[in-house]
């Protein structure tokens, strides 16, 4: 239980407010009960006493003792209290009648009247006081007036006071409770809200808002506190963002690098190859090894090797230009006649393989292109497709238009592709034939320059696997956006 009491703010605020009042009201009520009685006595004797004194200076302006009956009268209405008025002799003289014998003036005093004795025997339960005032009329004759005061009231009121003191403490204790709830309640409520929300913002959660109409401090406290979470979740929901970029930076440079390390391992595999054959060729023909007598066919040889290095060479530059995102510059052209052109430039390799080709091109079909860059990527597919066909196979060329799109579609039959390697096909120097052999393939690095052109002309393209063969496609809009190439 000490520990829920420690744990909770609301339960300590109940209690210190339960205890306080209780100890408030019961205190309070303690001393009225103490200076109850001692404070209604003074006030009565007071009160008493000053009406007495102005009685003492009314009858001093009279003549004879029985002309103050009615002074007396009224002040016995006035004070409610007892008294009488002895001579010299300390006989009672007022009020007239009075018996020798002992009275009951009141249920606390009782008073002796002797008339041997001169003066009156007053004997006091404690619950009276008697005071007695010097009389002096015009004639000269003397008297005292003594005035008895009732504290019995007095006593009665303390003792009502403490008879019903159970009934005032149950009414303190349930009104304590009931206050100190209500006022725990106010107080901490707002506080516990804010606890809540400060605990969402230690784990990183701001979703949590403090709803408060408060204009006190606790009402500021909550507008802070909503603003800080505001604050906190922009800088974190930045920082995350700068961080997924960052990460997303780190991969692309990672993936760039690896590019590159099999980029430039690629092309010293390609360049290494011929080079060794040259040389070979070479050390031959210089050392006179037999078989290389023929220096002219081994010649020739060698000008082929150095042909196709020049090729790769002039590929490799091509993609160092095409990496260098330079500025692109787009003109409207007419692509039907650009692939047209291109089919003419392979018509030689068509006849020398009996391929058949089937064109479908619209008369003219205009967009927006690098021409230059758009002939090479074309030529490179057509070079593909009849390179990679048997024999007799067909080559079909398609041509349209939607959507201010132009469709390109190459298709060659009588061979397919792995399924597992089209995803690679567009990286540079890959060839399905894991061997190498040139008389199967080219230098590897024509699908990459066709993805690099695309790419910069912001066109989507593919191969895929049908049902006859393989075929490519692309789609290129018509207008090109203004921002940069890749």
């Amino acid at each position: 239980m000490i520990r829920s009491i420690k744990g909770k703010l609301s339960v300590k605020v109940f209690l210190i407010t339960f205890i306080l009042l209780g100890v408030a009201c019961s205190g309070t009520y303690f001393c009225i009960s103490k200076l109850l009685p001692t404070t209604y006595t003074k006030l009565i004797n007071q009160t008493t006493e000053t009406a007495a004194i102005q009685l003492v200076d009314q009858l001093t302006a009279y003549d004879n003792l029985s002309d103050c009956g009615e002074a007396l009268s009224d002040f016995s209405k006035e004070t409610n209290a007892i008294f009488w008025v002895e001579d010299q002799n300390g006989s009672v003289v007022y009020p007239a009648g009075t018996s020798t014998e002992t009275e009951i003036i009141s249920g606390d005093t009782a008073i002796t009247f002797d008339e041997d004795t001169p003066y009156i025997d007053v004997n006091s339960s404690g619950k009276t006081t008697t005071s007695f005032y010097p009389i002096t009329l015009k004639d000269g004759s003397s008297y005292t007036l003594a005035v008895q005061v009732d504290l019995f009231v007095v006593q009665q009121t303390t003792e009502v006071l403490w008879s019903i003191f159970p009934y005032v403490f149950l009414m303190i204790f349930v009104l304590s409770l009931l206050c100190s709830w209500i006022y725990a309640r106010y107080i901490t409520r707002p506080i516990v809200r804010l606890s809540k929300i400060s605990e969402q913002m230690a784990s990183l959660d701001f979703s949590g808002q403090c709803s408060m109409e408060r204009e006190d401090e606790l009402g500021c406290l909550a507008q802070n506190l909503n603003s800080l979470s505001t604050s906190l979740s922009t800088a974190l929901n930045d920082l995350h963002t700068a961080n997924d970029q960052l990460k997303a930076d780190i991969e692309k440079e990672q993936e760039l690098e690896r590019q590159r390390v099999e980029f430039f391992s690629a092309a010293s595999h390609e360049l290494k190859t011929p080079l060794t054959i040259l040389k070979g060729h070479l050390a031959g023909m210089l050392n006179k090894v037999s078989g290389y007598e023929n220096h002219t066919e081994y010649m020739e040889r060698s000008l082929a090797v150095v042909e196709r290095m020049e090729k790769l060479v002039k590929e490799l530059l091509y993609v160092s230009k095409a990496d260098g995102k330079q500025k692109s510059e787009y003109k409207t052209a007419d692509f039907a006649e650009l692939v047209r052109v291109q089919i003419a430039t392979i018509t030689d390799l068509l006849e020398e393989k009996k391929q058949r080709l089937e064109v479908n091109i619209p008369d003219r079909l205009s967009c927006e292109m690098e021409p230059a860059q758009m002939e090479r990527a074309i030529q490179n597919i057509l070079v593909n497709a009849i390179r990679y066909s048997p024999e007799g196979e067909l080559i079909r060329v398609s041509l349209a238009e939607a959507d201010d799109t132009v469709w390109c579609e190459v298709e060659n039959t009588g061979v397919h592709i792995p399924e597992d390697a089209l995803s690679h096909l567009f990286e540079a120097f890959y060839r399905t034939d894991t061997s190498r052999n040139r008389n199967t393939g080219g230098t590897g690095l024509g699908l990459y320059i066709v993805r690099k052109i695309m790419e910069m002309h912001h066109a989507k393209y593919g191969i895929q696997n049908t049902e006859r063969g393989v075929l490519f496609w692309l789609k290129l809009p018509i207008k090109q956006s203004t921002f940069n190439s890749i």
